[in-house]
């Protein structure tokens, strides 16, 4: 072991040697200046003071802020437009349904209110046709065909106007559809009720037809027994011309009933037999009027008799009992429809 101390190894490098601090500028002579007293006077502009406490947040961040606040905003107004619209959308759409159901009821009133009038007319035709039963002046029973026309024609007049109104307020039901959505179910059950109503005038204008139709009928029915009493008087007061004439009008006028009768409904089949039977005496009874001589004479007086025999035999009471029940169907009908269109 060496008996010198040891001593720490040498730097690597020598260190740079140091360089003397640089001189600095020679400031510039200063001057007195007048006003620099003057400044002293007066303390620091605000402008001059120390920060608020905090720093704002950066520029995007506010714009950010200031991009969801408007989102909000337009999401609200949109919301609160669209909530607006549905609303009016309802209230829009009721209130026109309302109308249109309104209108409908007023034309099912207008007709319920002739409904007393037309059961009236039902039981009046009714009696006429029972009169008929009755009668027994064949001028008296024509002049009941003749109002019978003329009751039934009016009263299918009567109900004509109601069913336009109900035509036209049926079809407004299913006017502007994409507004009245939300009222679809009044809408139909009011439509189901106007269409009970017009079944029910079409129930009447029908009874009304078939009713022209049967005091036509009778009409010219009751003009072919009136042509056999003018005959038969001429007969009697010995007028044979009278009666022969008289019998070329009663051929005519059976020939018409019969016409008559092939289009007149719920006419019982008695009426059938008897025009023919009829049209074969108003024949006969032209031969025995025409007969040149007594052989010719004497069959076709024969062939009147038995003629007559079978006519009378067709009895004729019941019939006023029969179109009473073939018709009544038309006043069950009515009532029944008008009910539901009521109810």
């Amino acid at each position: 072991m060496s008996d010198h101390p040891p001593y720490p190894p040498p730097p690597a490098y020598p260190p740079p040697p140091a360089e003397p601090p640089a001189e600095p500028p020679a400031a510039p002579p200063t001057y007195p200046s007048p006003v620099e007293p003057a400044r002293a006077a007066y303390p620091a502009p605000d402008y001059y003071g120390a920060p608020p406490y905090g720093y704002p947040p950066p520029a995007s961040r506010q714009r950010a802020s200031r991009g969801n606040l408007v989102m909000i905003i337009t999401a609200i107004v949109v919301i609160v437009v669209l909530l607006v619209g549905v609303v009016g959308y309802v209230i829009a759409g009721y209130a026109y349904a309302s109308s249109r159901i309104s209108a409908a009821t007023g034309a099912i009133d207008t007709v319920s209110a002739q409904r007393n009038y037309v059961n009236t007319t039902f039981d009046l035709l009714i009696q006429q046709v029972t009169s008929l039963g009755t009668s027994t002046d064949s001028k008296i029973s024509k002049s009941l065909g003749d109002q019978m026309v003329s009751t039934s024609q009016t009263l299918g007049t009567s109900v004509a106007g109601g069913d336009r109104a109900l035509a036209t307020a049926r079809q407004r039901l299913n006017d502007q559809q994409w507004l009245t959505v939300l009222s679809q179910s009044r809408l139909k059950a009011e439509g189901e009720r106007v269409d009970h109503a017009r079944i029910a005038v079409a129930t009447v204008r029908s009874a009304a037809g078939e009713y022209t139709r049967l005091g036509q009928f009778f009409q010219v029915y009751f003009a072919a027994l009136i042509d056999f009493d003018t005959l038969t008087a001429a007969f009697k007061n010995s007028d044979f011309v009278g009666a022969s004439t008289a019998d070329v009008a009663m051929q005519a006028d059976i020939k018409k009933a019969q016409q008559a009768e092939t289009s007149t409904p719920g006419l019982p089949s008695e009426f059938y037999d008897f025009l023919t039977a009829f049209l074969t005496l108003a024949v006969d009874l032209g031969k025995e009027l025409n007969a040149t001589s007594k052989s010719a004479f004497d069959a076709a007086n024969k062939q009147v008799a038995a003629d007559f025999t079978k006519l009378t035999a067709i009895d004729l009471s019941g019939t006023p009992a029969k179109i009473t029940a073939s018709y009544k169907h038309f006043r069950d009908d009515f009532n029944a429809e008008m009910d539901l269109a009521t109810a």
